[in-house]
């Protein structure tokens, strides 16, 4: 067992509102609590060993004059965790497809054959093979910036389930999932921010140098629908090209076009709302005046909806999983000047990667 006085932390608070947890001890790879039950002694060893065994531990009780002894140690874990590498798998051909499902001259529901008809195109294997490894580099780099960053700091992270959709993308991003509590406004707010500020890095990386070797092209010869710009995306199209002529666009490369898309991805994930990590973020800095800034930034996205309706549907889901952050376990540990300067440091990263109308038509 690794890094056991973090773990010891850890799974402390996975039994303090169950036991009064007078010691622990180490010993052999375990970790063993001499603890009270406040409830129902049988009551309370079940939920502890049902919250542990979703964790990945398991436990044993042993009681004596003293009151419980609760050995807890980790359980071997499978080497090969099957669904995720299934997950990233089909990420990559979603990914790799993704024009299929969104360019008008393809049919691929009545003719599949039509994916390998595009795929023969001149340039398109080159092209898809850029664009794949630029996003899954980012969606990479932000997941494992949240798991290195969660464990770190004694939280149980699973690797990442990445989504695989029928979209220009070809996917719906990454879920990791925490299997303890992030127990205090700290570590909300290093484990919220690893994540975006690790791939808005990548996502600038790929993005200058997708400008770079982008095309201009005429307004008119923009087919579709047109991307929307941040401050930064203007910023970098500026500082890498220099102001477009009148009349102009951009043909973004395939990097460039993964680059739009980690920054999407970085800003809607940095919303201040519920339990996405600008929601983990706020509330670490602010507390629980977090639900007045939801509120605010919930009315911001239904006004902007008449412009991009996207925003009531992320609106939506947002609102059915709930707008406010619940309170950490310690509300006493107050965020370091590290943290805020992280969070602080996220918050310029959404301002400036927000973009309030991500498509339009051309």
């Amino acid at each position: 067992m690794k890094n056991q006085d973090v773990l010891s932390r850890t799974l402390y608070y996975q039994m303090a509102d169950l036991f009064e947890i007078t010691a622990i001890y180490s010993h052999n790879e375990r970790l063993f609590f001499r603890a009270r039950p406040y409830q129902n002694k049988e009551e309370a060893v079940g939920k502890m060993k049902r919250r542990l065994e979703s964790s990945g531990f398991a436990a044993a009780v042993r009681e004596d004059p003293e009151g419980l002894l609760i050995g807890v140690w980790e359980k071997p874990s499978r080497k090969i965790p099957r669904l995720n590498i299934i997950l990233f798998a089909a990420t990559l051909v979603t990914m790799f497809i993704a024009p299929v499902f969104w360019i008008n001259d393809i049919d691929v529901l009545l003719r599949p054959a039509s994916i390998l008809e595009y795929l023969g195109r001149p340039g398109i294997l080159g092209e898809r093979v850029e664009f794949t490894v630029a996003l899954i580099s980012i969606l990479l780099f932000h997941e494992f910036g949240h798991y290195l960053a969660g464990k770190r700091r004694g939280v149980l992270m699973s690797l990442p389930y990445f989504v695989p959709a029928p979209n220009i993308a070809g996917t719906f991003g990454a879920i990791i999932r925490s299997r303890s509590p992030i127990t205090n406004r700290r570590d909300l707010i290093e484990i919220g921010s690893a994540g975006p500020i690790a791939g808005f890095v990548i996502s600038v990386i790929a993005l200058s140098i997708g400008l770079y070797n982008s095309e201009i092209i005429p307004v008119e010869a923009a087919a579709g629908f047109a991307l929307g710009d941040s401050l930064l995306i203007r910023f970098l199209s500026w500082l890498i090209v220099g102001p477009l002529p009148d009349g102009s666009t951009f043909l973004l490369s395939p990097a460039a076009f993964a680059g739009w898309v980690g920054l999407l991805v970085t800003m809607l994930n940095l919303l201040p709302l519920g339990q996405l990590d600008g929601g983990h973020i706020i509330y670490g800095l602010f507390g629980r005046r977090q639900h007045r800034v939801s509120k605010v930034f919930l009315a911001i996205m239904i006004a902007l909806g008449f412009w991009w309706p996207g925003w009531w549907f992320f609106g939506a889901l947002v609102f059915l999983f709930g707008i406010s952050h619940p309170p950490t376990l310690d509300e006493t540990i107050k965020p370091t000047r590290p943290a805020r300067a992280l969070g602080l440091i996220s918050i310029i990263i959404f301002i400036i990667s927000f973009i309030p109308v991500p498509f339009a038509l051309a």
